[in-house]
């Protein structure tokens, strides 16, 4: 018998006893994205939800009774490329708080992840994420800055009756 066999047989054997669980899931989904200021007048929260049929950033004043627009949208393939690969990227073990959201009004953000073994929202200081959530609030905040603005993006198109919002 070859004793070459037997080597790579063990050393296979070895890496797959050794190999660990991904850190990251590529079912992951992300649902939702924001950002909040307790202390506002008028535009003060800013809500993106995705779904299959596109994109909708609904902004509203802090109590969410006042609505200012309710723009629409949907990602182009290199948009859907795009969040795809950041869900992926997404660490399992996300913290639901991280930092002091919205504390002296500094403002608050978040994203909401499904996967198979359930959704969580993990909120965020607005402008400061954490490292592993870095790449996708700078790709949430300018999708939702381009429906705010009414202005397509290589990432994004916008369905008709576009409303901008004042800043």
């Amino acid at each position: 018998m070859n004793p070459c066999r037997h080597i790579l047989g063990a050393l296979a054997l070895l890496a797959i006893s050794c190999a660990e669980d991904s850190p990251t899931s590529s079912s992951a989904r992300i649902a939702e994205a924001g950002w909040s200021f307790g202390f506002c007048i008028g535009p003060c929260r800013g809500e993106l939800q995705l779904n299959a049929e596109g994109l909708t950033l609904r902004v509203t004043d802090r109590t969410g009774a006042q609505v200012s627009a309710q723009n629409r949208g949907r990602f182009t393939s290199p948009g859907s490329a795009r969040l795809a690969g950041l869900a992926g990227s997404l660490p399992e073990d996300l913290l639901e708080r991280y930092g002091c959201p919205d504390c002296a009004d500094g403002g608050a953000s978040w994203v909401t992840v499904v996967r198979e073994s359930g959704t969580r929202r993990t909120e965020y200081e607005y402008g400061n994420p954490p490292p592993e959530l870095a790449a996708a609030d700078q790709f949430f905040a300018g999708v939702m800055q381009a429906l705010r603005e009414c202005r397509a993006t290589a990432d994004l198109t916008l369905e008709a009756g576009c409303t901008p919002v004042p800043s």
